[in-house]
């Protein structure tokens, strides 16, 4: 006789709706589970016990959504459970979550994603980095018509802080096509030029002009370090 399909674990209505809810929080409280700061300040050697957060957030949100909960519920074997099966579908990744769950890229909160946005607009149109105004151009255009926090209605984020020192080189390879000024200079590459300064690695650069009366003409071997914007121009720290 052929054997009868064993039942799904979700199969059961409960379960699956403990499972959207789990899902509902990670997207609502991204971190949840990271100790406190004040914890860490202090250096409490009592375990934090992330799975505390993670019941207390998921029963907050069950209540706002109105579904009620037994007391204690779920238990905390049943969270490790349900984060196992987010972990085997990919909707949690493999590594382990130290400081707190989130799920994919999304690790901030509605006012946290608006200054972290607030600052690469200005990066992107003040200092001009062609790489964060495409990023930039990216995720707002994603996030349109969200609710960003203090704003009445889902409309285009409001800049609530700008930088407004602006850079007086063209960075942007485009705009420079555009205007008619081409060049080619290190903001043609910055990815390769971002990777090198991650892996250690020297790149060769070559300058027709000596700016700082020190010689620096034609081409050079450097190791770079950092990329550093100051004032009016973006720079590149290296090494020798």
């Amino acid at each position: 006789m052929p054997r009868k399909p064993s039942p799904h674990p979700y199969t059961d209505l409960a379960a699956f709706q403990r499972l959207m809810l789990l899902i509902a929080t990670l997207l609502h409280y991204p971190g949840v589970g990271c100790p406190q700061k004040l914890a860490l300040r202090d250096k409490q050697t009592t375990h934090h016990n992330a799975l505390a957060d993670l019941q207390e957030k998921l029963r907050t949100l069950a209540n706002q959504q109105g579904y009620t909960l037994p007391e204690n519920y779920p238990a905390f074997p049943t969270l490790r459970k349900d984060l196992k099966r987010l972990r085997k579908y990919g909707i949690l990744g493999k590594q382990m979550y130290r400081w707190g769950y989130y799920l994919g890229t999304g690790v901030m909160r509605p006012r946290e994603l608006q200054a972290a946005l607030n600052a690469l607009e200005s990066q992107a149109k003040y200092q001009a980095d062609p790489q964060i105004r495409q990023i930039y151009q990216t995720v707002i255009q994603r996030v349109r018509g969200f609710p960003f926090p203090y704003q009445d209605q889902a409309n285009e984020l409001y800049p609530l802080r700008q930088n407004l020192n602006r850079a007086i080189n063209y960075t942007d390879p485009d705009e420079m096509l555009e205007k008619q000024n081409y060049r080619h200079t290190l903001f043609h590459c910055v990815p390769q030029l971002e990777e090198a300064i991650i892996k250690g690695q020297p790149i060769e650069i070559s300058r027709a002009v000596d700016l700082y009366g020190d010689s620096s003409v034609g081409l050079d071997i450097i190791w770079p370090l950092q990329l550093i914007y100051r004032d009016i121009a973006w720079y590149l720290l290296f090494e020798r």
